[in-house]
């Protein structure tokens, strides 16, 4: 049995003196990190109901590449918690008796996360991507146009959604997929369309990427929200070179199929 550490991290709300814990980072001496995140980040809204869910979610992603990233043993948790201290924090590590690193991650979850199994069911974002994505691999593979699905890379030391890669050298395209269907307040819908136009500012900057086109397929939100659309739409024309708004998932293969045309 090896003397490691773990963390708790959590979401604070400081106004009303409210948290709630997301997951459990480990440090094993042998096995080094280990980590666990709930699927369930709306959890914050008990705390805090103006949280935003997408920056949360992109700030977990940073910590979950850190542990991936780290060489310096369980300092890295004592670090963390130092950068995380406000909304979502990172507890300073306590030392562990460790048998297993998985055994104790999932014990540790359990008891302190979530006692009951929970329901791991794709997000709305999380379906459009695969359904974009599937059509995007069908489409060019009927149309012989090159394709690769890159996903989500290291840019610059930041975790960002790269997207599928189509065309030759001299005519490439990244697409990515953008679903508001879960965001009924208009200022969630605009923090998520930030968030993605960020990531292709991000992917923009890098060299490997930049003589790319960068194309959005947009899936606005249902029709009782639509008034956020527009805003969160401009976001996006600023900073991709085409924003195709999807109506419908059937309808994602005939709107592919004419961009790819051209």
């Amino acid at each position: 049995m090896a003397l490691g550490s773990y963390s708790v991290v959590r979401y604070s709300n400081h106004l009303n003196d409210q948290r709630v814990n997301l997951g459990v980072l480990l440090w094993h001496p042998i096995d080094g990190m280990k980590c666990r995140f709930s699927p369930s980040l709306d959890r914050v809204h008990a705390v805090d109901p103006r949280a935003l869910l997408t920056p949360l979610k992109k700030q977990l992603d940073a910590i979950e590449g850190e542990l991936q990233q780290d060489a310096s043993g369980g300092a890295k948790l004592t670090e963390l918690s130092r950068w995380f201290k406000e909304g979502l924090e990172v507890a300073p590590p306590y030392p562990a008796q460790i048998q297993s690193a998985d055994e104790t991650v999932e014990h540790l979850y359990q008891m302190l996360v979530s006692p009951v199994q929970e329901i791991r069911r794709a997000s709305t974002q999380q379906q459009f991507e695969r359904k974009v994505t599937s059509a995007l691999v069908r489409t060019a593979a009927h149309l012989r146009v090159p394709c690769e699905n890159i996903g989500r890379r290291k840019v610059r030391d930041l975790t960002v959604t790269i997207g599928v890669r189509t065309g030759k050298a001299d005519h490439r395209t990244l697409w990515r997929a953008v679903s508001l269907q879960a965001h009924d307040h208009p200022e969630r819908q605009l923090a998520f369309a930030k968030a993605a136009a960020m990531d292709i500012n991000v992917v923009r900057a890098d060299a490997a990427y930049r003589a790319d086109r960068q194309y959005v397929t947009l899936q606005g939100p249902k029709r009782s929200a639509m008034a956020g659309l527009e805003e969160s739409r401009k976001w996006l024309d600023s900073v991709a070179d085409k924003v195709f708004v999807i109506e419908s998932a059937e309808a994602v293969p005939g709107v592919l199929e004419k961009a790819l045309l051209k």
